[in-house]
């Protein structure tokens, strides 16, 4: 059998912003990276308001969301308005430990395919207080909520979830025990390290303020799939703008085109 692929692509990005901290130094970046790279869909996680106008403005020809609480705090979504309309949206309490942190979703019909859910998710830091007093992993109960509500929203349609995960195992083996595949496992690749970003605009020594190590090299932001779509190239997108980074997680990027029935080829 052979996946057929239609004629309708789209690159999807999912970028943390790193909230507004020196917002002033790197917001030259952040408009220069949309700019360079304008996405046809746009995930953020640690939005604020300023870089939601930012992006408003550098993103003209996109729409979002225009949801308060954590659609102006936390994340949201865009999408080209060419190529896509959007059905309805919501926002999942999966149980993320921080004000208004939600499974934000859109559904959009595209010019030409299925219906799509879109979504996004920032899931809770290690160095959570309430996570530090009992050891125990947050992330996988709410990766399984994730995958649950997701179920509910998509069922077997196609649906692309994009998230700051936190994490480098448990949840991602719940996410793909729930049909989910990260569009670098989807090429047969690894993905390459996508916080932190070196060099930053930040000053000071190198580390959390929970160790004296230097925050170890990781994947942690990822763009996963389920139903009629094929991962077709993934990306994690070095970029500096007079150099500088406008965050301090690297972009991530994926093309993907939606499939249709496969072909019996032994007929």
């Amino acid at each position: 059998m052979t996946i057929a692929l239609s004629n309708f692509s789209f690159v999807t990005m999912t970028y943390n912003l790193w909230a507004e901290f020196h917002l002033e130094q790197r917001q030259d970046a952040l408009t220069a990276l949309f700019t360079t790279r304008p996405p046809d869909l746009l995930a953020v996680q640690e939005l604020r308001p300023s870089t939601r106008k930012l992006i408003d403005d550098v993103l003209p020809g996109h729409e979002r969301v225009d949801g308060a609480a954590g659609w102006e705090t936390q994340s949201n979504l865009w999408w080209r308005r060419d190529l896509f309309t959007a059905i309805e949206y919501g926002a999942e309490d999966v149980g993320i430990l921080s004000p208004d942190a939600r499974l934000f979703w859109v559904r959009l019909r595209p010019t030409d395919g299925p219906e799509l859910i879109f979504s996004t998710a920032h899931l809770t830091w290690p160095g959570h207080p309430d996570e530090r007093t009992d050891h125990r992993n947050r992330r996988v109960t709410q990766a399984r909520a994730i995958a649950e509500a997701l179920e509910r929203l998509a069922g077997d349609g196609a649906c692309v979830f994009t998230v700051d995960i936190n994490d480098i195992g448990p949840p991602q083996w719940e996410l793909a025990n729930a049909g989910f595949l990260d569009s670098f496992t989807a090429l047969g690749r690894h993905s390459p390290v996508t916080h932190p970003v070196v060099p930053t605009v930040a000053t000071g020594p190198i580390g959390t303020r929970l160790s004296p190590l230097a925050s170890p090299p990781k994947a942690i932001d990822w763009i996963f799939a389920r139903g009629p779509l094929a991962a077709r190239t993934s990306e994690v997108v070095d970029f500096f703008h007079d150099g500088r980074a406008p965050s301090d997680h690297y972009p991530v990027v994926a093309t993907y085109t939606f499939t249709r029935p496969p072909i019996d080829t032994a007929s």
